[in-house]
């Protein structure tokens, strides 16, 4: 099963508008799919923002990020009108 279709059965249990941590996201899928938490991003899936090296065009998006770490999950066909921020690739090791 791929990164994305563990996303989509995991997000199946998540009421629509409800909030959550990055930890939260990252640590459960992990636990359920035993897979190394640095698997999953959720700024990855999200309407409002866009990763470097992310193709935003082709990515779904399920969540609104809300700031440092908070996430909402929207749902797959939400409408989405606002701006989309645009998150720099940060070199680790610097």
């Amino acid at each position: 099963m791929s990164i994305i279709e563990e996303i989509e059965e995991f997000i199946k249990s998540m009421p629509l508008g409800y909030e959550f941590s990055r930890k939260w996201f990252k640590t459960e899928l992990s636990k359920q799919y035993n897979r190394s938490a640095e698997s999953y991003i959720p700024s990855d899936y999200c309407y409002n923002r866009k990763n470097k090296g992310i193709n935003y065009n082709k990515q779904p998006h399920y969540f609104l990020h809300l700031g440092r770490g908070k996430y909402k999950y929207v749902g797959k066909d939400y409408i989405f009108t606002g701006e989309v921020e645009e998150k720099p690739r940060i070199k680790k090791g610097l």
